[in-house]
């Protein structure tokens, strides 16, 4: 026997998501009830909520480490260009190397470690899915 359906909902809406949901109706050739239902078990779904988790654990992943990228390379692009100055010029003394140049090169090579560790943490949960 099926439950009879009393209970109604309201849902205020821009214009753009209104409109956005039209097209989506029209699509899939639905009614506004099937696919909120439709939407709502896909939701509860323990597949699609881990998915869902992790695109949004990707999304921060990203993020997080195309500023951390930006900076990094920034640097080392300057180190680099003022130590091709000195070194046609006849001025790179070794301390430049040493004090300058190492410290950044090091610190690019932990965040490029802490992406790839990252990323593949990231990687092992996406196949598990």
């Amino acid at each position: 026997m099926m439950t009879q359906k009393t209970k109604y909902i309201k849902v205020r809406m821009t214009p753009e998501e209104q409109s956005t949901l039209k097209e989506k109706l029209k699509e899939k050739k639905m009614t506004i009830a099937t696919y909120v239902r439709s939407a709502m078990a896909e939701y509860s779904n323990t597949d699609a909520r881990q998915r869902l988790e992790l695109i949004n654990n990707l999304g921060t992943f990203y993020r997080k480490f195309r500023e951390e990228l930006s900076w990094a390379g920034s640097n080392l692009n300057q180190s680099v260009k003022r130590a091709n100055e000195l070194a046609v010029a006849g001025l790179l003394p070794p301390s430049y190397i040493r004090e300058v140049l190492m410290p950044v090169i090091l610190e690019t090579q932990k965040t490029l470690n802490e992406i790839k560790r990252d990323l593949e943490i990231a990687t092992r949960r996406a196949i598990k899915l």
